[in-house]
């Protein structure tokens, strides 16, 4: 039995799915923002050149990539072993959280599958801000530089220390909601827990900017 099973059963993931609209932004010219759902998780991908100063150093991490993900979890759930049962069901309890980094080559459309990623096209300012709402949260050494607590390998990427702490009202698909309306974009991550929840209001908001 894999995460996702375990998962589904602790948190009853499958009555909140939602699937993104197939209303997409005409073209991804400008600074744009992707996010894309993975089950019960929703993260955003940021193209490289979009990254502020303070993120830049991504480029030297993950050199060949175009776009960066990021995801946020609970530490213990996020960095467990899948054999490690007992996180599955102490997910939803309060603790340290990591924020997930992945390098990849191409857009999210292309790595992963197209019906479960959204396009959302960022106002001037807006990349500025996003990278900013990540760069807060990332914890800091003394010396002022993220720092790494944990690799993964499906994908290959890293886990960041988090500022904030996991708790049921504050979840991965939450921070994602709050990461976007940071960047100024029309939705909220008050009252999300699940990615159904999120994946909903990425909708209007595609909507929002397809008929406008």
């Amino acid at each position: 039995m894999n995460r996702v099973y375990f998962l589904c059963i602790a948190f009853a993931i499958s009555a909140c799915s939602s699937t993104p609209l197939s209303c997409k932004p005409a073209t991804t010219a400008g600074d744009v923002v992707y996010v894309v759902e993975h089950g019960w998780h929703a993260e955003i991908g940021i193209p490289i050149e979009e990254l502020d100063k303070n993120l830049q150093f991504y480029r030297k991490i993950f050199p060949d990539a175009r776009v960066i993900m990021f995801g946020y979890g609970k530490k213990t759930f996020f960095t467990a072993p899948p054999e490690t049962i007992s996180e599955y069901f102490l997910g939803p309890f309060p603790g340290s959280a990591v924020i997930h980094t992945v390098g990849i080559r191409v857009t999210p459309i292309e790595a992963y599958s197209p019906e479960d990623t959204s396009i959302l096209k960022l106002s001037p300012g807006g990349k500025q801000a996003l990278s900013a709402y990540i760069w807060k949260d990332l914890a800091k050494d003394i010396a002022g530089k993220p720092y790494v607590v944990a690799r993964s390998n499906n994908p290959d990427g890293l886990f960041y220390a988090a500022q904030s702490q996991y708790n049921l009202f504050h979840t991965c698909n939450s921070w994602t909601a709050d990461a976007l309306h940071a960047a100024g974009l029309h939705l909220s991550g008050q009252g999300v827990i699940f990615s159904g929840q999120v994946i909903q209001r990425v909708n209007q908001a595609v909507q929002y900017q397809c008929h406008s």
